[in-house]
């Protein structure tokens, strides 16, 4: 190698070596009252017990068998659960995925007062309000004893209170990969059909390949204070920058194969 291709090698190794992670900051030790507590990488349980709409037993981690949606609600609240589940019930048919094979939605009541047919009821009220555009059956509707559902929201770091006969609760959406990972807090009783695509998306990381919702995953990044998905123009403009070094440093190694070549040659054309 000519030693004039050092330098373009050296600022192609620093461009590409990896920079170090930055630490998370660390989660407080007491959780709080009545709000969420992000549980990012961690897992849900393996031997979490729910019951779906009919009462039979469901685990749930066995069930996550793709990327889920996951709804924590009490079915009996007058307000913000019934509210999100309305707006849920009208976005969901927009989302740009396939119900089945690219995610689900699970509904779980937090209040273990609450029976798998007061679960059926609302079941069917909210996929009917569908109208045949989301398949019912991947959209659960669970409900559990206390001890499986304590242990389910302290997992997700979802945290409430009881007051008399409703409850103090935040209101969130939680993405679930695959394999029980928890990866994205969506926030708010409106989410965008794009939001939950992209939350989706990004919970399917163990998936081989890249596809074009994957590769918007990779241009956007989620505003927690916004609530949403927003255009990352700062990592797309430094990919763009890096791929036009990356392509000035293969014109300047070719244009110097080339010089090399050419030098070659007259020499040979001159001892002959």
């Amino acid at each position: 190698m000519h030693l004039r291709e050092f330098p373009a090698l050296i600022l192609l190794l620093c461009l590409c070596w990896p920079a170090p992670a930055l630490a998370r900051e660390s989660l407080p030790d007491q959780p709080p009252a009545v709000g969420v507590q992000e549980r990012l990488g961690q897992y849900i349980p393996a031997d979490i017990v729910l019951r779906d709409e009919m009462g039979r037993t469901v685990n749930l981690r066995e069930r996550i068998t793709m990327p889920t949606i996951l709804v924590p609600v009490y079915y009996a609240c007058p307000t913000a659960c019934n509210l999100l589940l309305g707006w849920l019930s009208q976005v969901l048919p927009q989302v740009a995925l396939t119900p089945g094979r690219d995610y689900q939605v699970i509904t779980v009541s937090f209040d273990e007062r609450e029976t798998p047919g007061l679960a059926r009821r609302k079941h069917r009220d909210f996929t009917t309000a569908m109208a045949g555009k989301f398949p019912p059956e991947q959209w659960l509707f669970l409900t559990g004893d206390a001890q499986n559902i304590s242990r389910l929201m302290n997992a997700i770091g979802f945290y409430f209170q009881r007051d008399g006969d409703m409850f103090r609760h935040p209101v969130v959406l939680v993405a679930v990969s695959p394999t029980g990972k928890i990866t994205r807090y969506l926030y708010g009783g409106s989410p965008l059909a794009f939001d939950i695509a992209m939350a989706a998306t990004e919970a399917a990381g163990e998936k081989p390949g890249l596809s074009v919702t994957r590769a918007l995953a990779f241009c956007y990044s989620y505003d927690p204070q916004g609530q949403r998905y927003v255009f990352n123009l700062m990592r797309v403009a430094g990919i763009g920058v890096i791929f036009a070094i990356l392509l000035f440093v293969a014109f300047l190694l070719a244009g110097a194969r080339r010089r090399r070549r050419r030098q070659a040659a007259k020499e040979e054309r001159r001892d002959k």
